[in-house]
């Protein structure tokens, strides 16, 4: 797989990521379509002892978080922390043995996907995922005002239509939707994600459901 050092990208293979997972044997948090990766880097300097990977097909915009996997943890770094270059569509067949998926704002085909349109993408990444694996999806819900390309002809969803409309489509890719709720703003600034503070920045109040489930079977 293509990991991100800094402004560089080496080759990282399955026995350097066997590695990394035995040194850290409390979990294994997967943020796809991570963009800049600070909120893999505030769970990686939070838990030290997991295993957390930053997940993006835009290697760049995680240059700056990633050139800190490299430093001591006393000076800001996070040696536990991953950042791979690739895409939710195509990824890594490297990692295993994930335990908690997150995909905060997901936009672009990854935002199709969660919507209802790439069974074969939330397939994907089931593979990558222990059975029970815990998953948190938080979708921006000012995409739907006025809607963008990217929703399609997806209706902004509710907790109520969530649970009615996506539960059964991620069901085929093996993920179990538990719940759907509305986040408060508590919550949103507790994710430590760019995308948050500045949505955030520009209304009165940023509307977010999340869905969090479980996938595969424990």
């Amino acid at each position: 797989m293509r990991r991100v050092v800094g402004k560089n990208v080496v080759e990282f293979s399955a026995e350097q990521f066997d590695e990394m997972l035995d040194e850290h044997t409390a979990g294994v948090v997967l943020d796809v379509g991570a963009g800049n990766a600070k909120h893999a880097y505030h769970i990686a300097r939070a838990e030290p002892d997991k295993l957390v990977i930053a997940l993006d097909a835009a290697k760049d915009n995680m240059q700056k978080v990633a050139g800190k996997t490299k430093v001591s943890p006393a000076k800001g770094g996070a040696p536990n922390l991953l950042c791979v270059w690739a895409s939710a569509e195509k990824p890594p067949s490297e990692i295993h043995g994930v335990t908690e998926l997150h995909s905060l704002m997901p936009w672009g085909s990854l935002l199709r996907g969660m919507l209802g349109s790439d069974t074969d993408m939330l397939l994907g990444l089931a593979k990558l995922c222990v059975p029970g694996a815990e998953f948190l999806v938080t979708l921006n819900l000012h995409a739907w005002r006025p809607p963008v390309p990217e929703v399609g002809e997806h209706p902004e969803p509710t907790p109520d239509s969530a649970m009615e409309q996506l539960a059964p489509y991620y069901a085929e890719g093996g993920w179990t939707l538990d719940a759907a709720r509305y986040f408060g703003a508590e919550e949103l600034n507790a994710l430590a994600t760019s995308w948050t503070k500045r949505l955030g920045s520009t209304r009165d109040e940023l509307d977010v459901l999340g869905l969090t489930g479980v996938i595969g079977k424990a």
